[in-house]
């Protein structure tokens, strides 16, 4: 009895052992059971299951079935990889870049060169059977006619313009000038730049200038793009440019001149300036003047510019001391040698009449002097 329900026993577990299922077996990256085991949740000793690559994957290497063996699964050793979608194809006048490349769950994006626009969307996706939907294309932008303006207009006239196509304004009569660009572009964005211009009527005034006058170049009505020259009258100097064009702000550019006086350098001959005004000289500056060493001033030493562009009261002259020395000296002589000429006369001719009538003499005869 004993023996016999140990043997018994012994058959039982050993048939348990031999008989121990596996639990719904784990899948690897990007893949899942296959067929109806999907279903199930345990599997009997011995019992194989395959596994298939998710959507999106492919195959890369490894056996897809494993196998519970004593409760146990085999090693998983299938490979799943991105299934590739290879290259979109190529488009003209533009060109595609992969999103983040060209396998599943990738993007085509079409990127179309400036001035083209791309038709039928502007992407495609990478999926299970390969790129979704058709390879759009690039075709050139178009532009559409823009506005008249007011007194003028553009050429050429036409229904459509392609990218970089020109059209020119002007204005209808002499009178308007064309304010801003005269060239227009279809722009890639599909509109015309830069901004249209106007036509305005524009004139600049009469270019007066105190103390000037008009020499030559256009006449009235002054319009932009008309040019004079001007001159300042007799005495005066020019501040500025002579010549002046009108310009589209109804404006002499660069601007109008100045005509002023000036006074020329003080220029005193052994002399300079010590202090005041600096040049230009214009009416009422003020200079101060000195002689050199060894000479002496004849005149005043301040001097104003005046409204005739003269110095006044006079720029003085400065004279060598040692000519004024000079000329004392020689005067003294003189009166010395009149004295001393009277002298001998008077001694001379006083000794000679005495000598011969007995009368004084003298070089004047006194009866000349004697009073009626």
């Amino acid at each position: 009895m004993g023996v016999t329900s140990f043997l018994l026993l012994s058959s039982l577990g050993l048939a348990m052992v031999q008989a121990q299922n596996c639990p719904k077996p784990v899948p690897g990256n990007n893949m899942n059971l296959r067929g109806n085991d999907i279903l199930k949740d345990t599997f009997e000793n011995g019992a194989k299951v395959n596994f298939a690559c998710s959507s999106g994957f492919t195959p890369g290497g490894g056996s897809p079935s494993i196998t519970c063996t004593n409760g146990i699964w085999s090693p998983v050793t299938l490979i799943c990889q991105k299934k590739t979608c290879g290259s979109a194809g190529e488009v003209t006048n533009g060109n595609i870049e992969y999103v983040p490349d060209n396998e599943f769950g990738g993007k085509a994006v079409v990127k179309c060169n400036t001035g083209f626009i791309s038709v039928g969307g502007i992407e495609m996706n990478c999926e299970d059977q390969g790129w979704t939907g058709r390879l759009p294309v690039c075709e050139v932008q178009t532009c559409l006619p823009p506005s008249q303006i007011e007194n003028g207009g553009y050429q050429p006239e036409r229904e459509i313009y392609r990218y970089l196509e020109n059209i020119v304004y002007s204005c209808r009569t002499p009178d308007y000038t064309l304010v801003g660009e005269n060239s227009r572009t279809c722009s890639s964005d599909g509109t015309f730049k830069p901004d249209p211009p106007t036509c305005a009527k524009i004139e600049c005034k009469e270019p007066v200038v105190e103390n000037g006058e008009w020499i030559s170049g256009a006449r009235p009505p002054y319009r932009p793009k008309s040019t004079v020259v001007l001159q300042c009258t007799s005495g005066y100097t020019m501040k500025g440019q002579a010549t002046q064009t009108c310009d589209i702000r109804g404006e002499w550019s660069p601007g109008l001149p100045k005509c002023e006086i000036e006074c020329k350098e003080p220029v005193v001959e052994n002399g300079q300036r010590e202090s005041g005004a600096q040049p230009p000289y214009r009416p009422k500056s003020t200079v101060v003047l000195q002689c050199t060493s060894g000479y002496t001033m004849k005149g005043q030493a301040t001097q104003t510019c005046d409204i005739r562009g003269e110095w006044s009261p006079g720029l003085p002259k400065c004279e060598s001391t040692g000519n004024q020395l000079s000329t004392i000296v020689g005067a003294v002589v003189a009166i010395i040698l009149i004295i001393a000429i009277c002298i001998g006369c008077g001694w001379y001719f006083g000794f000679w009449k005495k000598k011969q009538t007995g009368e004084p003499g003298g070089c004047v005869d006194p009866k000349l002097l004697k009073l009626p």
